[in-house]
């Protein structure tokens, strides 16, 4: 066995061990072991491999990173200094565990890099301002809560709520602007590796992505590691000057492995009994995002969070929010309710994307106005059969609105387009006659370069206005 020998070698070599002092489910209690560190590899007479987790006054606690059997008064010696994994072009289009290793059946991935899992985020003097606009594909996204590259943005919402598909939507979106994509599922289950695995394979966009995956099936402390994975290969790509989106899928279920892992390493533990540096935890990884000053490259993040029955007062979600530059809230109501994307509006925010200048203000606060009058006219009307004719044209502009930022996972819109959309409906002297599906098809049809001006805008808008009245 190669661990063995491996193990063998190093002993004999001279490098320092340890005895094992007791063993746990996943965690093993060592002697002292002296030139460890915390995140240190250690090696078992029997070939299993542990991490150093936390330095006691007389013993090393370590997790364990596999099934093999650690044993009592077993020998272990120390592996390596630091926790690292391959990382390079080679892992673009491969599925991987957070250890590195395939999971996909295409056979061994090789790598001539490696990176550290954890590693400390890049100082203020590394940085420059975020923003850069981020194109998610997705008008009411775009328009409503402009993102930016280097932005770290929550994805709140209950189960089933749209949350996941909003986030594959939006990675294909960013493989197919060029940006590389690493999404990291955490403890979920094969079936929704396979989905997610086919929406992007049929999508073509595989080349671009790479997916880190901890299912159900990993040893805890390899299921925790993920994030930190998936964190390690995009920072690899970003600090060579490249554009990358991460996405975390999701943090209540890290939370919860490091909840597990808390109380088998006998930790304190504070509220909803987790423990007292969880919020540490996750600010520390979201943090080794944003934009460096050196390259201009980005590394931006999505990571979600489960809001079971919609409550966002919960210590997870509260925590999400307060490290995050903004939520995008999925909201059930609004899904059952028709909405696609089931996006709540109201609790909804992007606290970095107001720098984003692409979309323009005018068209955002022309938007939110006609929805906030729809509204009001809507509730106005509903005490009544008689409406006057201004909350006629104010209840047809909000339903062609909404008609239009309703979208399919497999639309995408680019920022121009999504300005000639709104600008269209917003200029429409009765917005009732609107065909909102016929002005979508135009515009794909019309709109296929990748730059234009203010004047192309207001030409191709009144073009589209007059063809709507010919269409009646």
């Amino acid at each position: 066995m190669l661990e063995t020998k491996t193990f063998t070698k190093l002993v004999n070599s001279g490098q320092s061990t340890a005895e094992v002092i007791s063993v746990g489910d996943f965690v093993a209690n060592i002697s002292l072991l002296p030139g460890a560190m915390v995140h240190s590899v250690v090696l078992f007479a029997g070939g299993a491999e542990g991490v150093v987790w936390q330095i006691n006054t007389d013993s090393l606690d370590i997790l364990l990173l596999n099934d093999l059997t650690v044993y009592a008064n077993e020998l272990a010696v120390l592996y390596k200094d630091e926790l690292k994994m391959g990382v390079g072009k080679s892992l673009l289009g491969r599925v991987i565990n957070p250890l590195g290793k395939p999971v996909d059946g295409k056979g061994f991935v090789p790598t001539k890099e490696d990176a550290p899992y954890f590693r400390q985020a890049p100082g203020f003097k590394d940085r420059a301002n975020v923003e850069d606009s981020l194109e998610s594909g997705v008008t009411l996204v775009d328009i409503l809560f402009p993102l930016a590259k280097g932005q770290r943005m929550a994805i709140m919402g209950d189960s089933k709520s749209g949350k996941t598909s909003f986030m594959v939507q939006n990675a294909i979106h960013q493989a197919q602007q060029g940006q590389i994509v690493v999404y990291v599922l955490v403890s979920k289950s094969r079936n929704e590796l396979t989905r997610i695995v086919g929406h992007f394979t049929d999508a073509k966009v595989m080349k671009n992505i790479v997916l880190v995956v901890a299912d159900t099936a990993e040893p805890l402390p390899v299921g925790f590691l993920a994030p930190y994975a998936g964190c390690a290969i995009a920072e690899s790509f970003w600090y060579e000057g490249r554009d990358v989106v991460v996405v975390y899928d999701d943090f209540t279920n890290h939370a919860k492995l490091y909840r597990e892992m808390a109380l088998l390493l006998n930790q304190n533990v504070g509220r909803e009994a987790y423990p007292g540096d969880m919020f540490h935890v996750h600010s520390a990884l979201l943090e080794r995002a944003g934009k460096l000053d050196k390259s201009n490259s980005a590394l931006s993040v999505f990571v979600s969070g489960s809001t079971p029955g919609n409550d966002l007062t919960g210590y997870q979600a509260t925590s999400l929010i307060s490290m995050s530059d903004g939520q995008i809230v999925f909201d059930l109501d609004a899904l059952h309710g028709g909405m696609r994307p089931a996006i709540n509006t109201e609790l909804s925010v992007s606290r970095i994307g107001g720098a984003n200048k692409v979309i323009g203000n005018q068209i955002k606060n022309g938007l939110s106005q006609a929805i906030s009058r729809f509204r009001q006219a809507k509730a106005m009307t509903s005490f009544t059969d008689q409406a006057s004719e201004t909350s006629r044209l104010e209840l047809a502009l909000g339903l062609r609105i909404f008609e239009a930022l309703q979208q399919g996972n497999d639309e995408f819109y680019t920022f121009f387009q999504q300005r000639l959309m709104i600008e269209v409906i917003l200029r429409t002297e009765d917005p009732g006659i609107l065909d909102v599906e016929w002005l979508k098809g135009k515009i794909r049809k019309m709109s296929t370069k990748k730059e234009y001006s203010e004047d192309d805008l207001t030409q191709m808008a009144s073009q589209l206005i007059k063809e709507s009245l010919n269409t009646k």
